[in-house]
């Protein structure tokens, strides 16, 4: 019985063999890299607050309706609303959703019009003011699909996509009517993800943990570990010393 366990021990550690050093290997990057680091937090502006000279000027809620139904038409409810600050000027930022779909808009500070969307040069400016040290960009990239920059995924598309060489190989994604920062990606953060892909073992979408391949690679990983003591504890000379120790002799 013994030898079949150990042999069975042996097999099932050879099994999870590969996937126990990716945890532990991707464990010890999560841990080494802080996680500001990985996402480029250094690399950027903190996002700017609404001028407070300005809020005199700014329209009433209200007011927007008529704005927001030319624009999207009718049928469109209002999903959240908040001031929002770009190149120093106060708009209002409008999350509505028409037709199931949700849609992010600008409006200007007295609400009677709804801001244009970037085009490539604006979203490639939005970009380079983005960073704390300035450089020009390498490209400009319009991402309507998850094909073409898969790295964006979980995040509405289309977006803008500004690559620069400088700093750090960093691509910033920029939303199209609003100009704010949706993602960084930088080097450190595709070795990340990669890692978190064996991590998780969720090799598609590479965001979801509670599937059973996962689950049965941890409950195989836990019999292997616990395995493990057992079989030290019953070929451990100390263990097996009290085992042989006789009883106390009595009369």
């Amino acid at each position: 019985m013994r030898s079949l366990f150990r042999k069975l021990h042996r097999w099932l550690g050879l099994l999870m063999a590969v996937q126990i050093v990716a945890w532990m290997g991707s464990g010890l990057y999560f841990s080494l890299i802080p996680i500001a680091e990985i996402r480029g937090e250094h690399l950027t502006q903190s996002k700017p607050h609404p001028d407070r000279q300005q809020l005199r000027e700014l329209a009433r809620p209200s007011e927007f309706e008529d704005t927001l139904t030319r624009h999207l038409g009718e049928g469109w409810s209002l999903r959240e609303l908040e001031l929002f600050s770009r190149d120093g000027e106060t708009f209002w930022r409008t999350e509505v959703e028409s037709g199931g779909v949700v849609q992010v808009r600008l409006l200007s500070a007295n609400g009677n019009r709804v801001e244009p969307q970037l085009t490539g040069d604006q979203a490639k400016a939005h970009a380079e003011k983005w960073l704390i040290t300035p450089f020009s960009a390498e490209s400009v990239e319009w991402i309507e699909d998850l094909s073409q920059s898969p790295e964006i995924r979980g995040r509405d598309l289309p977006v803008w996509k500004v690559a620069f060489k400088e700093p750090a190989s960093v691509n910033l994604y920029i939303h199209p009517w609003t100009g704010e920062l949706l993602a960084r990606r930088t080097p450190q953060w595709r070795i990340f993800d990669f890692l978190w892909m064996l991590h998780i073992m969720d090799f598609d979408t590479r965001d979801n943990f509670n599937h059973p391949l996962l689950q049965v690679a941890a409950a195989l990983g836990l019999t292997v570990t616990l395995g493990g003591v057992v079989l030290w504890a019953i070929t451990t000379r100390l263990f097996r010393r009290s085992r042989k120790r006789p009883g106390p002799v009595i009369g």
